[in-house]
């Protein structure tokens, strides 16, 4: 009698890589192999804004339509000839390594725990993004946001509009670091409303759609110092992956390199320096405003480099008491909104509580380990 053999094929247990998303880890896309595949991004775009200036009309929006294809497909994108003098720039970083070398202790006086909008100095591992770090993220950073004062056209606020605002800490000896992160701002502030008329015009509305929720936005510049990661250990990271939840950001990355960014295969693609431009990544808001029609798009940074990394991300919102709300132009009977509307204060508000909560585990001990 002839013996029969069956061969039983198993499936292979499929692969995810996780990320932090709404104020939470534990949000996760799987990685696609083979027929699986998803046709994706396997580079970071760049677009020359030069014509955003020109007095034509269709010039900027053939620019706009560029900027809202890397915004529908990779939710990354460089921006070149953007106008932000590189002796600023230079200035800026320079003014920030010299806070970052200051004791540890001075540098404490501007606790963001002290603020109680979370603005100031974190140090090093003072965060973590990635909750499978035991340690956290290898990074130290000074936050502050958006002060009306500070603004070119200082915009009219009712009292309860400037209650909203956010409370800086700033060092009491340092006036130059002061200065200098101010007249940065203003550059990227002009530079961000010129962005948000780009992404109106490429959306079909009127060019200046959203410059009533722009004339006080919620914004906020990070300066960040990552110190070189210890490649034998796997208790931390740069920062770990995760979504910005602002409309959009502009990064300054000096030349080491490191930031990664997530395509819908779950593969990671690197975003690395180019001389003479900002990376710009679409945020939670955006998403939210256009349906999901705009990616925001998982990232990471990782100093494998050795030496320092220095960063400077300018992030970018509507004014606190405005309301997020999808784009009639972005839904109908068939696409309906998939998110309710929601003010900015109330989501930073949330998103606050989360991470002061998360903070508050850590020291605790009752932090969520993930496996």
């Amino acid at each position: 009698m002839a013996t029969v053999t069956q061969t039983v094929q198993t499936q292979a247990e499929p692969e995810y890589v996780y990320f932090h998303y709404d104020g939470v880890w534990g949000h996760k896309r799987e990685v696609l192999k083979g027929s699986c595949r998803k046709q994706t991004f396997t580079e970071i775009p760049v677009v020359d804004i030069a014509r955003l200036y020109s007095q034509d009309v269709e010039e900027r929006i053939g620019v706009a339509k560029e900027i809202i294809h890397a915004c529908e497909n990779v939710g990354f994108f460089y921006i070149q000839n953007h106008g932000i003098p590189q002796d600023l720039i230079h200035g800026t970083l320079e003014s920030n390594k010299k806070y970052f070398n200051k004791p540890l202790d001075e540098k404490m006086q501007q606790y963001i725990y002290k603020s109680r909008n979370l603005r100031g100095y974190e140090p090093v591992h003072g965060a973590r993004v990635d909750a499978t770090k035991a340690t956290g993220d290898r990074k130290e950073s000074f936050l502050f946001s958006y002060d009306p004062e500070e603004d070119e056209i200082v915009p009219e606020l009712t009292e309860e509009q400037r209650a909203l605002l956010s409370h800086n800490l700033w060092p009491e000896d340092d006036e130059g670091f002061r200065k200098q992160s101010w007249d940065y701002h203003r550059a990227l502030l002009r530079l961000a409303r010129k962005m948000m008329q780009a992404f109106a015009l490429g959306l079909g509305e009127k060019e200046t759609y959203f410059d009533e929720l722009v004339t006080a936005p919620l914004t906020s510049i990070k300066k960040i110092h990552y110190p070189p990661q210890d490649l034998t250990s796997t208790d931390e990271t740069g920062i770990g992956a995760h979504t910005d939840f602002v409309c959009f950001t502009i990064l300054h990355q000096d030349n080491t390199g490191g930031l990664d960014v997530l395509n819908a295969n779950a593969e990671w693609v690197p975003a690395p320096p180019i001389p003479g431009t900002f990376v710009v990544n679409i945020g939670d808001f955006l998403m939210r405003l256009t349906n999901n029609r705009f990616l925001s798009t998982v990232h990471r940074v990782k100093n494998v480099s050795g030496k320092d990394r220095y960063s400077m991300p300018f992030f970018f919102s509507f004014g606190m008491h405005d309301f997020v709300s999808v784009l009639p132009s972005c839904c109908g009977p068939d696409n309906p909104p998939k998110y309710e509307p929601i003010t900015v204060s109330d989501y930073y508000k949330r998103r606050h509580e989360i991470q002061k909560k998360a903070f508050a585990d850590r020291q605790s001990g009752k932090a969520t380990v993930y496996s």
